[in-house]
């Protein structure tokens, strides 16, 4: 009786453990496949859910995420192949680096000069309007310079043999920076003239590279300085009449 006792407890003891193995084989497959299906669902949530940011576009558009691709953003228009990137003095035109420009005719109440039908050869800066806003001032004006600063600066430049008082104020909106620029020049003793227009800059931040590269580039170089100084040469034209 005591040997049967003696190799019984060693069985009892082997199925025991078997068993107890098993059940913790389930425990922690179960565990495993709920972990799986919660990531499952956190990952189609994710597809679908996307944050509702916007991506700026070279043409001043803006594209959404897409949930059916993983939450990349949408592509942007087409840029126009056309266009031609040139920021540097192109002394012949005295566009500044705008080739091809259209002048023609245009009057700002009383007054009446010539400019480019539209700015062309840019693929980020926008102007807010165009043609720029023309006037006639007083006999005089007295430009005080200001150190530059956030809000924009106040400064003499001179261009083409002509001293210009130049002021800018920058304020920013909607992921882009609003400039406004305003050119003042002594056309004769009696006699002065004021340029103003409005550009729009975008964050060149928000685009991929290398765009982002070629924004700020363009950023960096723009000027309408030679344009300007063609348009107050036709206010100094007394023949100039409609």
């Amino acid at each position: 009786m005591n040997e049967k006792k003696s190799w019984l407890v060693p069985i009892v003891v082997f199925v025991i453990l078997i068993l107890v193995s098993f059940v913790l084989v389930l425990v922690m497959f179960k565990d495993s496949w709920l972990n799986k299906q919660a990531n499952n669902q956190n990952n189609e949530i994710e597809e679908y859910f996307c944050t509702a940011d916007a991506k700026l576009c070279p043409d001043g558009s803006y594209v959404s995420r897409q949930h059916d691709n993983g939450c990349k953003f949408a592509a942007c228009p087409e840029a126009d192949t056309n266009t031609n990137v040139g920021f540097l003095e192109d002394i012949d035109a005295g566009n500044m680096g705008f080739p091809n420009l259209e002048w023609q005719e245009f009057t700002d109440g009383d007054v009446n000069f010539r400019a480019p039908k539209e700015i062309m050869g840019l693929n980020y800066v926008r102007f807010d309007y165009w043609p720029p806003r023309v006037s006639i001032l007083g006999s005089s004006y007295t430009c005080e310079e200001t150190e530059f600063v956030v809000s924009g600066s106040i400064y003499e430049k001179e261009i083409q043999g002509r001293t210009y008082c130049i002021e800018t104020w920058i304020e920013g909106a909607a992921g882009s920076t609003y400039t406004d620029y305003a050119y003042t020049v002594a056309l004769d003793d009696m006699t002065i003239a004021k340029i103003a227009f409005t550009v729009r800059m975008p964050q060149c931040l928000n685009y991929d590279s290398p765009k982002s590269e070629d924004c700020t580039l363009e950023e960096k170089e723009f000027s309408m300085d030679r344009v300007v100084d063609t348009i107050v040469e036709s206010l100094a034209e007394p023949e100039l009449t409609f």
